[in-house]
């Protein structure tokens, strides 16, 4: 299991992680969000939260 933390700032390295499983920066409300590709389908990513990856490769924000 691997994981990530999102910073607000760190957009390359969570592409890098992730891969084509998100969606570019926008900011809402005066926070940075990102739009995730998990199981259950797409989700909002905060500043602050992590981003897992299991031994699958599968992502969830944890």
């Amino acid at each position: 299991m691997q994981c990530i933390q999102y910073t607000g700032n760190n957009y390359d390295e969570i592409k890098r992680f992730c891969g084509d499983k998100v969606l570019a920066p926008y900011f809402c409300m005066g926070f940075s969000m990102l739009s995730l590709e998990t199981a259950e389908g797409w989700v909002s990513v905060n500043e602050g939260d992590f981003i897992v990856k299991d031994s699958s490769g599968v992502l969830y924000v944890g």
